[in-house]
């Protein structure tokens, strides 16, 4: 779902429809660098199939009306069937000024106003999806500041990543919901005699305008590889049951757990990075995730419902970024949810 978590079908109950079909899938895309001579840069990008059709335009200017500052616009549009659930339309326009503010060329500033509008028809669950999700228009402004020092972005051995950003969606500018958002990140990385030991802080802050919402795709959700690893992709924090029925026939169906994500989010990860002889390129990882996703901001909480993951994990560095293997055991475990879980992916956590 757009900007929503993946759910699971829960038992047996539930048969998915299958159909076969064949579809033509074409893409073309034109690019036109140094526009007009000054390193500016336009692209457009077609995608056509049966099921997804997608156009995105975006224009570069390295110095914005002769600054230092970097401009980039893009204009997007979409229609998609590839969630059987529903068919979305989505549309998005943004303009982001960017700048680098220090000698050292480690800290960047980001300004950015970003129109989202999403629209969701033919629901066939509509208990999924509520009401207020169906048809969402997003005006943000947003402010955002990243100081990197990291040796190797995707493989840090040394360095420090630092980032915050505040954003707002006021009613006043065509927002559908008002409300304001934090997050901030600060990921530390040493090296002690051969062993990379590494850290990662993650909090996050949404609170609404009056009586006013914020959407499920603008909540915060966590679990997964690169979060918690003691919960599925996104399973963390605040649940809904939604029943749902493969056909008219009740026999058919079955309760589910939909994850609806909260309005504030704490990660602590903490991990040991230890090189093994019998190969080279091949390290063993200890590791600590602590956190979870809150319904609102509020330290009780924060408190009781935190949840604290141990495990290991293997990596393996190739090419394109180290492969990595995780298992985590949750040692708060969730009702529905295993508390050991697996994970086979591409980079490292954090």
């Amino acid at each position: 779902m757009p900007g929503l978590p993946t759910v699971g079908l829960g038992k047996a109950k539930i048969v998915p429809s299958e159909k076969t079909f064949v579809s033509p899938r074409g893409s073309v895309a034109f690019t036109r660098r140094n526009f007009r001579g000054l390193a500016e840069t336009g692209a457009i990008s077609l995608l056509v199939s049966r099921l997804d059709q997608r156009l995105i335009a975006s224009y570069t200017d390295p110095h914005f009306r002769g600054s230092k500052w970097k401009s980039l616009f893009t204009l997007s549009g979409e229609r998609t069937t590839e969630n059987p659930l529903f068919t979305a339309r989505l549309g998005d326009a943004s303009w982001q000024l960017e700048r680098i503010i220090n000698r050292a060329k480690t800290t960047t500033a980001q300004f950015r106003y970003d129109y989202r509008q999403t629209n969701l028809s033919k629901v066939l669950v509509p208990q999924i999806v509520l009401p207020e999700d169906q048809h969402v228009r997003l005006s943000i402004l947003s402010a955002a500041l990243i100081h990197d020092t990291r040796d190797k972005p995707l493989d840090a051995h040394n360095g420090r990543y630092e980032t915050i950003n505040i954003s707002t969606n006021p009613k006043a500018l065509g927002s559908s919901a008002g409300f304001s958002k934090l997050f901030g990140q600060y990921a530390y990385y040493r090296p002690v005699h051969g062993i990379v030991w590494a850290n990662s802080i993650r909090l996050g802050l949404i609170e609404a305008f009056g009586d006013s919402h914020v959407p499920t795709s603008e909540r915060f959700f966590s679990g997964g590889g690169t979060s918690l690893r003691g919960f599925p992709t996104d399973s963390a924090g605040p649940q809904r049951t939604v029943k749902v029925c493969s056909t008219a026939d009740p026999s058919t169906c079955d309760f589910i757990r939909v994850p609806v994500g909260g309005n504030q989010l704490f990660i602590l990860n903490s991990e040991l990075r230890i090189p093994l002889p019998l190969k080279e390129g091949l390290g063993l990882v200890v590791f600590y995730d602590g956190g979870n996703v809150y319904h609102a901001v509020n330290f009780k909480s924060f408190v009781n419902n935190y949840t604290n993951t141990v495990g290991i994990g293997l990596r393996y560095n190739t090419p394109i970024g180290p492969v990595r293997f995780d298992i985590g055991r949750n040692l708060n475990p969730v009702t529905g949810i295993k508390s050991t879980q697996f994970f086979i992916t591409l980079g490292q956590a954090f």
